[in-house]
């Protein structure tokens, strides 16, 4: 490969700073590879740093190399015995700056890529939006989207297949479900006293169960929320927001008030707040995380039709939309008269925590993209691997363990238009432990040679909806890294490289790597500290 002496050169360019793609840039870095870590936005962590926090890591066992060292990092900023699956935003932030900061990966915030440029089965270099060209030997796509794999002009699959194309069983359209997951025996009516649908609400659909089309799961702000009151800011509405848009919701909850859907009580699961209208996973601090609930859904499948393929601009603008539309939510289950009182009561003494998002007006700043472009392969990750096990052990790169999992793709109007139904939601009750193949992360050969997809991965729209959580895809990113360091090393082409070979290397290299500087800094104090408690010792004033 050559390079022009005007291009600043990398060996190794990954394209977005969510976790993944962290893990794939430092992991790089530290197998001597001069790395440059591209992300338009200001922010870096994706979604773990902006309200995912109730991480969903099943068996921590999985977790292995600098993967599990971030989470080791932050096992000892909390002082816990066990590896941690509920993080704050800003300890997770704190501790990927702090890993970044360690390494030498050139990190190129508030800057895109504008498009690329190929040389046959090879991408060379692309160019920024502020005109600089980087050239470099491999390219990683971290993003959620896949806007990589769009702009390299590779293959790839936005949406669902069809039932018959895999033969899976959770493929296509599925069938009409009720608005709420039990049998409330209450219909929704979808319209407004004029006839017009309901804000929010598609028109019924024609196509059948179990066909094709290029719809995704719904998106969604995931809200932080305390009920500490020396940390908790109160829930405004949005200036001008028409809560005439929440007609639904109101005639759900009146379903719920008349008693025909119990929703007295707000029982703790384990360490997990249920209800009809939230679900609040615990975190440190006195913080929750909050999940949709079905009477009043974060998920909004209306608000998220048409991300993928919009401009960086657009998406600003549609996140405008979802931040606007998340705390008027807040306000609506807290204030709303149609709202149960006893939910009212309980969700009154939740606020916005003053020490996150600080720069967002305390809402989180960024979209959780659930599903973005898929990659296409000769070969694709289906239902039918998840639920047997995956890839043999010399393909295997990483294991993942979750349920498979699809939040609703449409709320509708029902064929007769008596009530709104949810279409394109799956869970089942199983989670399945598996094995994920080396190519999974890698386009056809001759597409291209030097290209690894670590979240958008070659997997089917139901194999996705279990393959799609953080800490899998940061198993990933660390392993394209290791993959484009052997393929260097043995000069042949990253496809011929065995999974197991992958994975002896991560073992061997990376479990036992020192902590970093500011991690052992840390640790100094606390031991100094400990030292002077036990001592009897005092600081000098």
């Amino acid at each position: 490969m050559t390079f022009s002496n005007s291009q600043s050169r990398y060996d190794f360019l990954v394209y977005r700073a969510t976790p993944a793609g962290i893990m794939a840039a430092i992991t790089a870095s530290r197998l001597n590879l001069r790395t440059a870590l591209i992300e338009p936005s200001d922010r870096i962590g994706g979604m773990m740093t902006s309200g995912l926090n109730a991480v969903d890591i099943l068996n921590t066992t999985l977790v292995n190399g600098v993967v599990r060292e971030f989470f080791r990092i932050v096992r000892d900023e909390y002082d816990l015995p066990y590896l941690p699956a509920r993080i704050e935003s800003k300890v997770a932030l704190r501790v990927f700056r702090g890993m970044l900061a360690e390494s030498k990966v050139e990190l190129f915030q508030k800057r895109d890529i504008r498009f690329v440029s190929r040389d046959s089965a090879r991408i060379i270099n692309c160019t920024l939006n502020d005109n600089r060209i980087l050239a470099s030997r491999w390219w990683v796509d971290a993003s959620y989207e896949g806007d990589l794999i769009n702009l390299a002009h590779l293959r790839y699959r936005l949406g669902r297949e069809a039932a018959d194309e895999y033969g899976e069983s959770f493929a296509g359209r599925q069938p009409f479900r009720s608005m709420l997951p039990w049998a409330s025996g209450y219909n929704v009516s979808p319209h407004t006293d004029t006839g017009k649908l309901l804000p929010y609400i598609a028109p019924v659909s024609r196509n059948p169960v179990g066909s094709a089309d290029d719809e995704v799961q719904s998106y969604c702000l995931r809200p932080t929320l305390t009920n500490r009151p020396d940390n908790r800011i109160p829930i405004t509405p949005p200036k001008d927001f028409d809560f005439g848009e929440f007609e639904l919701f109101r005639r759900i909850s009146k379903g719920i008030r008349t008693g025909r859907v119990a929703s007295k009580d707000i029982p703790m699961m384990g360490t997990t707040f249920k209800s009809a209208y939230f679900n609040l996973a615990e975190l440190p601090n006195g913080k929750f995380d909050m999940n949709s609930g079905p009477a009043a859904p974060l998920n909004n499948p209306m608000l998220t039709q048409g991300w993928v393929t919009a401009t960086y601009d657009k998406r600003q603008e549609m996140a405008h939309a979802f931040s606007r539309y998340t705390r008027a939510l807040l306000y609506f289950i807290q204030n709303d008269s149609s709202v149960p009182q006893g939910v009212r009561d309980f969700f009154g003494e939740f606020g916005l925590p003053a020490d996150e998002y600080g720069s967002t007006d305390h809402i989180p700043p960024d979209v959780y993209v659930r599903e973005g472009r898929r990659l296409v392969n000769r070969h694709i990750f289906r239902q039918q691997d998840i639920e047997s096990g995956g890839a043999c052990r010399a393909d295997a790169i990483c294991e993942a363990k979750y349920h498979l999992d699809c939040k609703p793709v449409h709320w509708r109007a029902n064929h007769s238009g008596t009530n709104i139904v949810r279409e394109g939601m799956f869970f089942t009750q199983d989670a399945y432990r598996y094995s994920l193949p080396k190519w999974i992360i890698l386009p056809e050969p001759a597409d291209c040679r030097n290209f690894f997809s670590v979240c958008g991965v070659a997997a089917t729209h139901v194999a996705f909806g279990s393959i799609r959580m953080e800490p899998t895809w940061m198993e990933l990113g660390s392993a394209a890294a290791i993959m484009a360091y052997l393929a260097n090393q043995q000069r042949c082409p990253v496809d011929d490289i065995p999974g197991e070979a992958v994975t002896k290397l991560r073992d061997e290299r990376f479990f036992q790597w020192p902590a970093p500087r500011f991690l052992r800094n840390k640790l100094r104090d606390k031991a100094v500290s400990y030292y002077r408690k036990i001592s009897g010792r005092r600081d000098s004033a």
